[in-house]
């Protein structure tokens, strides 16, 4: 287990968040976020502020391209990360307390505002249309298969003859050819029950005796 440890804080960004360029190619956004907790005093009944604390939030890689878009000063956050306390001096040689969290995650407090949310996708080099007319049958090769398969099977399976001119059914055959043709009366179809069966079955059974 790592020796570190993790905060959550709920306050306000106190400055403008600023981009620093650490290295070619690396580069971070330092930001300060101030909170002020409030008590109720007991005599008066009334709200008062207490001490206003300040933390130096330091996000890296895409979280910090993220915020210096989307956060500006005197924007209510929520940030997570890892919080760090270390001594230093100033100019003046006079000591002090840095308090600084790496953030792994920042976000507006929505118990103060509302926030519209939008997710950023890699870029595909393309747009959505060109995307779809990329992944499309090239040249309708998938539409011939489908008309020489009769079933759009495309898989070289063996399928049943397609309609039309070529295969071994006449798709004219009963409606230009029929004309010429007479094809007769037409015969009456058999009904699904034999009355004239049942009838004999009737007749033919002996009435059962009577056992009294």
């Amino acid at each position: 287990m790592l020796n570190e440890a993790q905060i959550s804080l709920t306050g306000y960004v106190a400055t403008q968040p600023v981009t620093r360029q650490v290295k070619p190619g690396v580069s971070n956004v330092s930001m300060r976020v101030a909170w002020t907790p409030r008590r109720q005093d007991r005599v008066t009944g009334e709200w008062v502020d207490g001490n206003t604390s300040y933390v130096t939030v330091i996000c890296w890689r895409k979280l910090g391209t993220n915020v210096a878009i989307c956060v500006r000063k005197g924007d209510p956050v929520v940030v997570k990360g890892r919080l760090s306390v270390r001594p230093y001096a100033d100019k003046e040689g006079v000591p002090r307390i840095s308090v600084e969290v790496d953030a792994n995650s920042v976000g507006h407090d929505l118990s103060r505002g509302v926030a519209s949310f939008q997710r950023v996708r890699p870029q595909t080099g393309m747009t959505a249309s060109e995307f779809a007319a990329a992944n499309a049958p090239a040249n309708g090769q998938a539409a011939d298969g489908q008309a020489a398969d009769g079933q759009g099977n495309g898989h070289g399976m063996s399928a049943a003859p397609a309609f039309g001119s070529g295969s071994g059914y006449d798709s004219s055959a009963g409606s230009a050819d029929s004309g010429s043709a007479d094809p007769g009366p037409a015969e009456p179809e058999p009904s699904f029950f034999d009355e004239s069966a049942i009838s004999e079955q009737d007749a033919a059974q002996e009435p059962a005796a009577v056992p009294f």
